[in-house]
């Protein structure tokens, strides 16, 4: 597990004093299996006896955002999640790269020049196939090979990772975990799918049948939620991993109304009012229903709990990362 820096800057970029460095750079969006296979050769890369350094830059907020608005996809992860998801690979630093007009309208010879070549001293760039970044998206695999050649730097395109004949691919896993089928999601991302948000007070609705709830607030307005259904999940909260299950959706059995992300910490009874905490959602166990009564409904959350647990002692401990 890395502890590495997280810089926003150029400035604080200069400040890290890179040198002889490999670089990857993309949006990263999910950190899924085959962002993985690309920092893989990232750390390849790194164990050149020429490089001293390993560095990867991402995008926020996604670059559709910007370019598109309207077509602009739900995404997997925040980058408060992608930051937490990247700190399990050994690298120097990542830098977080604002994406704005300026940065859309940067011809993609000047972003290596000023963002790479004399930020990071790079010496070796790893791109995914599909990368595409600069003006116009002009700065594909061909082109940044071409300047690469010109400007004596190695550039390594890591080709799409196939698993079981599919291309591991944000927009692929979006599809999967829409369509609720949570264990190939979590399969092409390699880890848990995840869901971080303050803690807000609810109805209390849970408390009073014996299941307290965290409802969690999410902010990010593009942050694509499991589908509707009971999960089992495990939770952290500040750096202890607990286990528990969550519900999606409107809790139509206590009249809940508006759709909300509901987590039940097992055996936990502390005040976590305005605290972040992440869910990790190891496996979705059923759709949201409507009982006949909150009694039923008790019935139907113990039977919940006995399955949740039963799967996460499977899963092992940890975020199953």
């Amino acid at each position: 597990m890395g502890n590495h820096p997280v810089v926003y800057s150029l400035d604080e970029v200069k400040a890290l004093a890179p040198r002889a460095a490999a670089v990857t750079l993309g949006v990263f969006d999910g950190v899924h299996r085959g962002h993985r296979s690309i920092v893989e050769e990232l750390l390849k890369a790194g164990d050149h006896p020429d490089i001293e350094s390993k560095y990867l830059i991402t995008f926020d907020p996604h670059p559709v955002v910007v370019t598109q608005s309207r077509k602009a996809p739900k995404i997997l992860s925040t980058i408060e999640e992608r930051l937490d998801l990247l700190q399990q690979y050994p690298l120097d630093g990542v830098f977080v790269v604002g994406f704005d007009d300026k940065i859309r309208n940067t011809d993609y010879r000047d972003f290596i020049r000023q963002y790479l070549l004399e930020a990071f001293d790079m010496r070796s760039l790893v791109l995914g196939y599909d990368c595409h970044f600069g003006r116009n998206r002009e700065g594909g695999p061909e082109s940044v090979q071409a300047e690469g050649r010109r400007r004596g730097f190695d550039v390594k395109i890591v080709p799409p990772l196939l698993i079981d004949g599919q291309v591991a691919s944000s927009t692929y896993i979006r599809s999967t975990i829409i369509g609720g089928d949570l264990l190939l999601a979590n399969k092409l991302l390699g880890h848990p799918y995840s869901v971080s948000g303050v803690v807000e007070r609810g109805a209390g609705k849970g408390g009073s049948i014996g299941y307290p709830t965290a409802n969690l607030r999410i902010d990010h307005p593009r942050k694509l939620w499991p589908s509707g259904g009971a999960y089992a999940v495990r939770v952290k909260v500040d750096a202890e991993v607990h286990n528990g299950m969550m519900n999606v959706g409107t809790a139509p059995t206590l009249k809940g109304g508006k759709p909300t992300i509901e987590v039940h910490i097992f055996d936990f009874d502390r005040d976590i009012y305005g605290e972040t905490v992440i869910s990790y959602c190891l496996a979705r166990m059923r759709d949201e229903v409507e009982f006949s009564s909150p009694a039923a409904l008790v019935e139907q959350l113990g039977r919940d709990r006995r399955a949740a647990l039963e799967i996460l002692t499977r899963e092992g401990d940890g975020e199953g990362r």
